[in-house]
């Protein structure tokens, strides 16, 4: 069913009150919503274009420059770099929550990657793949090897217990498992560290050398 309404045409042609920016974007997301209840494509209504150009006046009018606008945008991809949401996430549970369960499993499996290449892992031997689970349930992100598996959760059953380390034989596992904190998941020396003190093939013998 597509029906029209005058909502976005009155913004459009008079768009006062809409001289800050929460407004002005709050006005084309409504016509954008406009747009699709009416079956009419958004890039050619002529509502939704002022609308945008509008947006695009009233974000320009007191915005600095775009050169520093890309400085700041750096430091703040910077600073969010550094603090992964990753360790926000952890010790939450992530069921029903679809947005927060893609990013930390994301930045699970980003994680892994860089920690295997770090402790010296060959990229052929070595899986990660992440399993969502149903819309209710957390989710697991999974490193294996032929002598280690690492499997990354949101939360743990007991709070710094988010990554669990296995010793395997031929990418079956073996013996007990041990817990660690999702924080030396980001830390490669944390990790080379309590890997050392792993018995086994996966302690100082095989990759603590690596570091």
């Amino acid at each position: 069913m597509f029906y029209d309404t005058l909502y976005r045409h009155n913004q459009a042609l008079s768009p006062a009150g809409l001289d800050h920016l929460p407004a002005a974007l709050h006005a084309l997301n409504a016509a954008v919503d406009d747009c699709q209840r009416a079956g009419k494509p958004v890039a050619s209504d002529a509502a939704t274009l002022l609308l945008i150009r509008h947006l695009a006046d009233v974000a320009l009018r007191d915005a600095p420059s775009a050169a520093a606008l890309r400085l700041r945008c750096e430091a703040d991809r910077l600073a969010v770099d550094a603090a992964p949401a990753l360790l926000g996430i952890a010790g939450k549970s992530v069921g029903g929550n679809y947005h927060a369960k893609r990013t930390f499993h994301y930045q699970a499996r980003r994680a892994l990657t860089r920690l295997a290449t770090a402790i010296g892992l060959d990229a052929d031997d070595t899986r990660i793949n992440t399993v969502m689970g149903a819309d209710h349930e957390d989710g697991t992100t999974e490193l294996r090897h032929a002598d280690l598996a690492l499997r990354v959760v949101p939360r743990g059953f007991l709070p710094g217990s988010e990554v669990s380390i296995s010793r395997c034989r031929d990418r079956q596992e073996i013996g007990r498992p041990h817990r660690a904190p999702i924080t030396e998941l980001l830390d490669v020396a944390a990790f080379q560290h309590r890997l050392a003190g792993i018995p086994g093939d996966i302690g100082a013998a095989r990759f603590a050398a690596a570091a």
